[in-house]
């Protein structure tokens, strides 16, 4: 059986605007539980007053912590910034991916240098350290559906015990999204987020994740 309370629920989480008012206190239930009574019905398939809504939602408040619902608060070990990188995009080919491996062997990356690749459904994508950019086309000898020059990342360091964990991402990328900075990649490992984006924005990134001191 359907419950109205799960139902209720699972509407409210889709709506970022509206679980955050309920989370912080100032949401109108009742007008809130008249906008979503159709569809609470639709989904439940069956009659459902607007009294038994408002129920549902005041029950789910009491579960909710009085900061954003869908934000962790997630401590930042490390952060470090390189520049400038190059982003190519090559159309993904039978001889272009046989060229991969070479580039593996002699683009020769240090450990002050950024390099990763990217093979989606149609292209290649190759964003790397300026100084091995050169190398790299060479290799491929292939013109390049798109390049992007004067780019940086900035990586983020995280303690293991945040990789299952959900909204980790989206708890980070959240502040850079409020700054409307554009993002040309975004890298995800076990203890790491990588951000690109244009250079121009290097101080901007930094003061995001950077802790003030009192």
């Amino acid at each position: 059986m359907i419950k109205v309370n799960d139902i209720v629920e699972s509407i409210l989480f889709k709506d970022e605007e509206a679980l955050t008012a309920l989370a912080k206190g100032y949401m109108n239930l009742s007008k809130y539980a008249k906008k979503i009574h159709n569809q609470v019905e639709e989904m439940t398939k069956k009659e459902v007053g607007i009294p038994g809504i408002v129920v549902a939602l005041s029950r789910i408040s009491r579960k909710l912590d009085s900061k954003h619902p869908l934000i962790q608060d997630v401590q930042i070990k490390n952060i470090t910034t390189k520049a400038p990188l190059s982003e190519i995009v090559y159309s993904k080919t039978s001889e272009s991916i046989s060229k991969l491996a070479k580039i593996y062997a002699r683009a020769k990356t240090g450990t002050d240098d950024f390099f990763t690749m990217t093979l989606s459904t149609n292209e290649i994508t190759v964003i790397c350290s300026d100084r091995i950019k050169k190398e790299i086309e060479k290799i491929l000898k292939e013109k390049p559906v798109m390049v992007v020059k004067n780019l940086a990342s900035i990586g983020l360091s995280l303690d293991p015990k945040y990789y299952p964990m959900p909204n980790i991402t989206f708890s980070l990328i959240r502040r850079i999204a409020q700054k409307r900075i554009p993002l040309a990649e975004t890298i995800t490992t076990r203890t790491e987020i990588i951000f690109v984006f244009e250079q121009k924005y290097v101080s901007e990134m930094v003061d995001l994740y950077v802790v003030k001191e009192d």
